[in-house]
């Protein structure tokens, strides 16, 4: 059975399971599906060249979860609680996922079927970037593989980036993913922080990358490694600061 075929059927709730058919568990897997995968490259040419963005405030990219779909995880139920205590002004908030292996996915598009993927059944397992994921389960890791699909996921969003900058399409841009390590080290594979880094550069865009490392020590002061390891932006105190953050950036003038 082929990659590109049904893997495995994961939890997805109570009472309720999902079949995952694009699985990809090691770096060179995950370039392989980038550069030949048809599925794969379907939404990806979409993203960086047709998906035209709302004009809104403010972009959210958030990470995507280990659980799919993940608009239906905890760390998504826990960020559409923190989306929700802005009332009025979630209306100028878009929230786009940021996905391996494909790139962006706009909250317009969850749960639904569309002409470019289908995000209501067509989930995806794709783990194979992360160096200790690789490690534990016994996958082949390698640096330069881990490089080329950030390179090749950069150059996707870097062209949505620059799309949205040409179309005044958002005032602000904000990445709240895994920017340290609960040892405050900035690793090789936080892939979205790197992606999100050289996509910017790409556009020539602003994008404020947070969390900052200060709020980062501080959730592992208070609540140790393992619960910044286990939860990351999803934490109550990373939560915190995000609505907080949200609420000045949408009320800017």
């Amino acid at each position: 059975m082929e990659r590109s075929e049904l893997f495995k059927t994961v939890s997805a709730g109570k009472s309720a399971s999902i079949k995952l058919y694009l699985c990809f568990y090691n770096p060179e897997e995950v370039y392989r599906a980038l550069t030949t995968n048809q599925q794969v490259k379907k939404w990806l040419d979409f993203i960086s060249n047709h998906y035209k963005p709302p004009k809104k405030k403010v972009l959210l990219i958030y990470p995507c979860s280990r659980q799919k779909p993940y608009y239906k995880s905890q760390s998504y139920r826990q960020l559409f609680k923190t989306l929700s205590a802005l009332r009025n002004d979630r209306d100028d908030v878009h929230l786009m996922t940021i996905s391996e292996p494909f790139g962006l996915v706009p909250e317009e598009f969850f749960g639904k079927k569309t002409e470019w993927h289908d995000w209501k059944s067509g989930w995806y397992d794709c783990p194979g970037l992360f160096e200790w994921w690789c490690h534990k389960y016994g996958q082949p890791y390698s640096y330069e593989y881990l490089g080329k699909c950030v390179d090749q996921l950069a150059m996707c969003v870097g062209k949505f980036l620059n799309k949205a900058q040409r179309g005044r399409s958002y005032r602000r841009i904000i990445a709240f993913v895994r920017t340290y390590s609960s040892g405050l080290k900035r690793r090789q594979d936080h892939t979205h922080r790197r992606i999100i880094e050289r996509a910017a550069a790409i556009a020539k865009v602003k994008v404020d990358i947070l969390p900052s490392r200060d709020l980062v020590s501080k959730i592992v002061a208070s609540s140790g490694r393992y619960a910044w390891d286990r939860y990351g932006v999803a934490h109550p105190i990373a939560q915190q600061f995000l609505l907080k953050h949200l609420r000045g950036v949408t009320n800017e003038d």
